[in-house]
């Protein structure tokens, strides 16, 4: 009723159920573009409507996806007879007549940001992407003295966390809303993006299921524990560059990763499908000299040999590797990861889910063999370790595997 006649948005069914529900713990497994946001936000502003002199505290891993929700909050209230009852407004913040606040921020890598507030409502809006221990040691606290509530929204990612945990407890009230729950996404639509994007990440973004990874090389703790909030940008700085040729079939891909105070952060990666060697090597070569790249390491099997020579051609400073040292370069790159001493932004995705497709075996001489899903493309993460691997050969044992 308050969405209708205040809100003048009519929820479907399914966030009908969801709105109505009183429950102090909510979760919701939800998969793409099933308007989980849009349902909370509205869920939000009645909380802060109906109980004076509360706050609202929305939490993401990232400032600019809690400000998503924050902004969808605005939107509502703009377009209504709400807007009359703010008092306060900023990018972050609103303050209505009754004394109730909410506001938007991000959880970063240990939660400082969110220390000191006191509330009466914690909305963790893709959940899976916040660290653990910020949300259990930072963020749940702060419902301790008020008995207040906290509602968990997120699409599936680690059974190792707590957002798995809470969906699978009986206390929480629990909703499982994949993609195809919303009339608006066509069946049509849904198969397409099944092949292209495989079954596996498929079933994580739109079927919002939980996945094991455990043949995964990069499994998905490993990944979480390198992701960083900041904002990717290629300025003046020491940059290293991994090339994976994809031919006929797969993509080719390209990753840029910035040496900074011992630390590889990634700044830039790009996938493309493109079967014409010149271009592609051209393609390269603009993005080498546009920013100043140090080093390219690129395979030399196959198609690689002539991109190889052609590069060389172009003045661009090589790193061809053999197929047996892509194995060390992802070891590598591993190893990196276990250390901490890479830094991946949340933005990229693709990225994200080209490392954690990759999969190993261990051969009878105890060597790796690694492969992907079927259906997947693992050319982002091999470019990343390609661009680490150039790092290392640059700068010997400061990158070296212990």
């Amino acid at each position: 009723m308050f969405c209708e006649a205040i809100l003048k948005w009519k929820p479907f069914e399914y966030q009908e159920k969801l709105l109505r529900d009183k429950s102090k713990r909510i979760i919701a497994c939800a998969g793409r573009q099933v308007g989980k946001s849009t349902t909370i936000a509205a869920k939000a502003i009645h909380f802060a409507l109906t109980n004076p002199k509360t706050t609202t505290l929305i939490v993401s891993a990232t400032l600019r996806q809690s400000m998503l929700m924050f902004d969808k909050i605005l939107d509502f209230i703009e377009s209504s007879p709400i807007r009359r009852s703010v008092t306060y407004r900023s990018r972050t913040r609103l303050r209505f007549s009754n004394g109730s606040w909410i506001i938007a921020l991000p959880a970063g890598r240990y939660g400082s940001t969110l220390r000191g507030h006191t509330c009466h409502l914690i909305i963790l809006d893709e959940a899976s992407f916040i660290y653990e221990e910020v949300i259990s040691n930072a963020v749940l606290p702060q419902i301790s003295t008020t008995d207040g509530y906290v509602w968990m929204i997120s699409t599936p990612w680690s059974k190792d966390h707590i957002f798995y945990r809470a969906f699978t407890s009986p206390e929480w009230s629990k909703y499982h809303l994949p993609s195809s729950s919303n009339p608006l996404i066509k069946k049509e639509f849904l198969d397409e993006q099944r092949r292209l994007i495989g079954e596996r990440r498929y079933k994580l973004e739109y079927e919002a299921e939980f996945v094991e990874d455990e043949d995964s090389f990069f499994p998905m703790t490993l990944i979480q524990s390198c992701l960083y909030d900041y904002e990717p940008r290629l300025h003046k700085g020491e940059y290293y560059s991994g090339f994976d040729f994809g031919g006929r079939e797969d993509y080719n891909a390209i990753v840029t990763v910035e040496l900074k105070d011992d630390k590889i952060i990634v700044q830039y990666c790009k996938a493309w499908l493109q079967d014409d060697y010149t271009s592609a090597t051209l393609q390269c070569y603009d993005h080498y000299k546009a920013y100043g790249i140090k080093r390219v390491c690129i395979e030399e099997i196959g198609a690689g040999i002539s991109i190889v020579e052609h590069m060389k051609e172009l003045g661009v400073d090589i790193i061809p590797i053999k197929s047996n040292d892509i194995q060390e370069s992802l070891l590598n790159l591993g190893a990196l990861m276990e250390r901490k001493e890479i830094m991946i932004s949340y933005d990229f995705n693709d990225l994200i889910a080209s490392l954690n497709c990759i999969e190993y075996e261990r051969s009878r001489t105890g060597t790796y063999i690694f492969k992907h899903r079927s259906g997947t493309h693992d050319d982002l993460g091999r470019a990343l370790a390609l661009a680490c691997f150039a790092v290392k050969s640059s700068k010997g044992k400061v990158f070296a595997l212990e």
